[in-house]
């Protein structure tokens, strides 16, 4: 018996190791206040950044599994704070530039971005919703057949 297993040791293929997983970016660090920054971008900011904690909380509440928790850290502490500096980022007197190039302004660009990032997140607290939606509404059909039923001498 040790023979065999001797045998199925040396002609075995090594279990591959696992893939080192890359290191987490640092968190960009911007400050959403900034005056660089238009009035209209800053309310849109303060938006994406309670609907970030929204679907936060109502996936903790859920347990929900489709969430990417992942997805929204990076949203929170990559992309949206990426782009907000790097429209600081952009020297007035060149801002022109991207109108000539885009037919669109930098402000334009900036808010369709953040709009495109709130679209993401009403999306999943819609999702969120429905589960929610869907355990009323059974609930509500479960105690409807239990308690409604007129044939049942018993209640």
């Amino acid at each position: 018996m040790k023979i065999v297993e001797f045998f199925r040791r040396l002609f075995a293929k090594p279990s591959p190791a696992p893939a080192p997983q890359p290191p987490a970016p640092e968190p960009v660090r911007v400050e959403y206040s900034d005056p660089r920054v238009p009035e209209g971008a800053q309310k849109r900011i303060q938006r994406i950044l309670e609907s970030l904690k929204d679907v936060y909380d109502a996936a903790q509440r859920e347990q929900a599994g489709g969430i990417n928790r992942f997805e929204l850290d990076q949203m929170r502490d990559l992309h949206l704070p990426k782009l907000v500096k790097s429209y600081i980022d952009i020297p007035p007197a060149h801002r022109a530039e991207i109108f000539r190039k885009t037919g669109k302004s930098a402000s334009f660009i900036l808010d369709e971005s953040l709009d495109t990032m709130q679209a993401k997140l009403d999306g999943m607290l819609r999702s969120l919703a429905q589960h929610d939606l869907d355990a009323f509404t059974h609930n509500t059909q479960f105690i409807g057949q239990r308690y409604a039923d007129k044939d049942n001498p018993f209640l």
